[in-house]
């Protein structure tokens, strides 16, 4: 196994840790495994390309690591009144459109590879400083003094979630009505 899978792995691992600490209502524990998780995405990326170590098990475990542990994150501080119902919605659109589009390709057998709009990155980051805020805000002591940073980054998170679905679902229609043309011509 590789250092950067090895990482990914952890990452995985430290999914359920990160859940059973926010539900023991241990605020700083969560904040900080969530932080180590998120912090060790970058790494184990950036390690993947200067040890050249970038393997078909790793472009699983990378993304779907990112994923549940984003998607623990935003259900439990949904689930703990934190965050709102609709923050979750507008992060699941994304990635339902990008994962459509991913499907349609795989079925169309088409090679098409669903690479990040710039938007997209910067809902991705911001979406991890509204988690990270968030739980921030859970701290008893400390957490009041964050509140109006977590809307300020919330809703430019949310926007940027938002038009980065909007570019995927531009994109996704394009594909298909490519496909479609392509398959008339035939």
């Amino acid at each position: 196994m590789t250092v950067p899978n090895a990482i990914s792995l952890l990452r995985l691992l430290l999914v359920p840790v990160f859940a059973w600490l926010h539900l023991a209502d241990r605020p700083l524990a969560a904040l900080v495994v969530f932080v180590a998780a998120a912090v060790s995405d970058g790494i184990d990326g950036l390690l993947a390309r200067a040890l050249d170590q970038r393997s078909p098990l790793g472009a699983i475990l990378d993304p779907l690591a990112d994923k549940l542990l984003g998607l623990a994150a935003l259900l439990l501080l949904v689930w703990s009144a934190v965050l709102p119902a609709w923050f979750l919605a507008v992060s699941l659109a994304r990635d339902a459109v990008v994962f459509g589009m991913g499907l349609s390709a795989r079925l169309g057998h088409a090679h098409v590879r669903v690479a990040p709009t710039r938007v997209s990155k910067y809902a991705t980051f911001l979406l991890m400083a509204t988690v990270t805020l968030a739980l921030f805000s859970r701290s008893p002591r400390h957490g009041a003094a964050v509140t109006p940073y977590l809307a300020a980054v919330g809703a430019v998170a949310a926007e940027c979630l938002f038009v980065a679905t909007c570019q995927y679902a531009v994109r996704w229609r394009r594909m298909l009505r490519q496909r479609a043309a392509e398959g008339g011509e035939g």
